[in-house]
């Protein structure tokens, strides 16, 4: 067999393996700020030691991309993990869950996206990646949640919270 035709018979494979994966996406959202007034603050001390944090736990997850808000606060929370595994976050504006849903289910099936939002647009990028069930409450004040959607080939979406934990026991 030529070896141009292996390279596309292997391509063929590796693109089929993708297409039948789980598309697995991580939401989370920023850390605590300094100011609830200022539309784009960056992130409190205890923001910043939430950052610092949530290094193993999301690392865990091994995703191959990170999303964050055209918000300082959201691309701060992922700044520690970016940097652990050497990954730039793609900036997209806060306004624009379903285009951001979108792009994720058409540009990265059967992946792993880490996505840093906003608590009050979790449940429509949730909604807008396929979840069709009831969505837990985000309250103003809640930052130690996290949302794992799996995208299984069909399209059909599972949704798992779980509560932040810290190598530190800290939440």
């Amino acid at each position: 067999m030529p070896r141009s035709l292996k390279a596309i018979l292997l391509f063929l494979g590796m693109t089929l393996s993708l297409w039948a994966q789980d598309t697995t996406v991580i939401l989370l959202r920023h850390a605590e700020r300094l100011s609830m007034l200022d539309e784009d603050s960056s992130l409190s001390q205890t923001g910043q030691a939430r950052s610092q944090g949530l290094v193993p736990l999301l690392s865990e997850f091994h995703p191959t991309w990170l999303y964050a808000s055209n918000h300082q606060r959201t691309q701060q929370t992922l700044a520690p993990t970016a940097a652990k595994l050497g990954l730039v976050p793609l900036l997209r504006p806060k306004a624009d869950s379903a285009a951001l849903a979108a792009e994720i289910l058409r540009g990265h099936r059967g992946q792993t996206v880490l996505v840093c939002w906003h608590h009050d647009l979790m449940k429509p990028l949730a909604k807008a990646l396929g979840w069709k069930g009831p969505v837990p409450h985000w309250s103003l004040f809640t930052y130690d949640r996290l949302w794992i959607l799996r995208i299984n080939p069909k399209g059909e979406v599972s949704l798992e919270e779980r509560i932040q934990e810290f190598e530190s026991g800290k939440r």
